[in-house]
């Protein structure tokens, strides 16, 4: 199953990108199965599996190439125009994907994170903790309108 929502997602992803953009996705092993155990914690349907792994593979990735900004490195511009095309796209398919909940959600964290990387400051980013945390308060909010009714 894994291996199958993982083939999906990057397929899905694929065709949504700019094929100009030249950017091939891709996660190392462990850093899929972080995201994929927390989508195995949560009730949710096939094709939100895939949309949140993928918006989770798009922000992985993004900040990956801006880690890669390094001054005097021969990819230097083109680390930071991958990265900035995988930020808007992630905006691009969490809209298309109808999850504007958790992009408000993200928001202050993701700006936090690109302020601190401006300012010379590297700390890891984990979008799979935070789309967990998403996904709890989600439950919880959607169990607290459901016993007001």
């Amino acid at each position: 199953m894994n291996q199958k929502i993982a083939q999906d997602t990057f397929r899905l992803l694929q065709a949504e990108m700019s094929k100009i953009a030249g950017i091939q996705l891709s996660l190392s092993p462990a850093e899929c199965e972080q995201m994929l155990s927390v989508l195995e914690r949560h009730d949710l349907e096939y094709d939100r599996k895939t949309h949140l792994l993928g918006i989770y593979t798009i922000l992985t990735v993004a900040a990956q190439r801006h880690m890669e900004c390094v001054p005097h490195h021969p990819d230097l511009t083109r680390n930071i125009l991958d990265g900035d095309y995988l930020y808007s796209f992630y905006l691009q398919f969490a809209v298309k994907c109808r999850e504007l909940d958790l992009v408000a959600y993200m928001a202050p964290s993701i700006k936090k994170m690109q302020i601190a990387r401006s300012n010379g400051e590297f700390t890891e980013h984990n979008p799979a903790r935070e789309l967990d945390e998403f996904l709890i308060q989600e439950r919880r909010q959607r169990s607290r309108t459901s016993k007001a009714i």
